[in-house]
């Protein structure tokens, strides 16, 4: 038992000393992330457009017979996914962006990709609402499954020296749901498809009741789950075509053992003042011994790279390992590298 407890003891005291000296301060900041798909460069205006009407309006019946859902619901999600697309768009500098008000018909029961729309039709819609591209939501599948069953729980009782805890039966339903969506989207000026690929996503939802009918009754219906999906989906694709802005995140260094600048500069960093901070870090570098001054550039590295000067930030993080030791200076030079070619590709995208 007592090596046991030296040993737990001696892995307490190292998980301390491991947290004195790492980063103990985190930083967060807004970038613009590239789009996965480069579009081309003169498109400053997209049209979306929902192509998943059945060609035959009995498909639409039938697909609603077999799975419990009324013909309305699939398309209620397909709005949803577009006005979610649309307004995920709207948040990015790079495009104005339309919705077509018609519901066309491509989306068949096999979920396959239809025959792509005709080139002319695409510039009869490009020249009526003046842009440059189309999105098309081209297929939609949707699937729902709902389980059900009981659990043993247990919950307090009574009050004071009456209080106790019993056994419970808890009766619950819990669904699953499945949403693919094929997107095409065309450039009719080169008669283009940029892009064509499928988005799917899905999730779980549980609820509980005291008997099973409660449990189901509580459950979240078909319709609203796929809603929720198909917004995740239009979510998901506006990463995909257009630059948008994220938040990220960054650890340094609040001390230092023997350099009082570390934590001066990481006071000025606390109010954003990080060209005051790189001051204060740099003038700490002459008197700091090796850790604190590979501590020091780690956090002129993070700071210059908050400012938007990455060049500068690579340096400072290969400094902080080559010439001072610091580990999550190497660790931090990859991340650099990987922001620097991002840069050029969203230069590239926002011309």
């Amino acid at each position: 038992m007592m090596n046991k407890l030296i040993f737990l003891s001696a892995i307490a005291v190292s998980v301390l000393m491991m947290h004195s000296c790492g980063p103990s301060k985190s930083v967060s900041f807004n970038i613009t992330q590239p789009a996965e798909i480069t579009m081309p460069p003169d498109v400053n205006t997209l049209l979306l457009v929902d192509r998943t009407k059945f060609s035959n309006e009995m498909v639409n019946i039938l697909e609603g017979i077999l799975t419990g859902e009324m013909p309305a619901d699939d398309r209620i999600a397909a709005q949803e996914a577009m006005m979610r697309l649309k307004g995920k768009l709207d948040m990015s500098p790079r495009y104005n962006v339309k919705i077509h008000p018609d519901r066309l018909i491509g989306n068949n029961v096999t979920a396959v990709f239809p025959e792509a729309l005709k080139w002319n039709v695409i510039e009869q819609l490009c020249a009526k609402y003046q842009a440059e591209a189309v999105v098309a939501l081209e297929v939609f599948d949707s699937n729902f499954i709902i389980t059900n069953g009981s659990r043993i729980k247990k919950k307090h009782v009574g009050e004071g020296k009456e209080k106790k805890e019993v056994e419970y039966t808890e009766y619950y339903a819990q669904g699953v749901g499945k949403i693919k969506m094929g997107i095409r989207t065309y450039y009719p000026k080169d008669r283009q498809i940029v892009d064509q690929q499928f988005v799917d996503r899905s999730n779980s939802w549980e609820a509980a009741g005291t008997n099973p009918s409660d449990a189901l009754r509580v459950l979240i219906t078909k319709s609203a789950a796929n809603k929720q999906l198909a917004g995740m989906v239009g979510d998901a694709y506006a990463y995909k075509i257009s630059p948008m802005p994220v938040r990220i995140s960054r650890d340094f260094y609040s001390k230092g053992k023997d350099s009082p600048d570390v934590a001066q500069g990481s006071r000025f960093a606390d109010v954003a003042q990080w060209k005051e901070a790189i001051d204060v870090w740099k003038k700490g570098l002459s008197s700091a011994n090796e850790k604190d001054a590979g501590r020091l550039a780690y956090n002129i590295a993070v700071a210059n790279e908050v400012i938007g000067e990455y060049g500068t930030a690579l340096h400072w993080a290969q400094e902080a390992y080559t010439k001072y030791g610091n580990k999550l200076g190497r660790e931090y030079v990859p991340i650099i590298q990987s922001r620097i070619e991002e840069e050029k590709r969203l230069q590239q995208q926002m011309k």
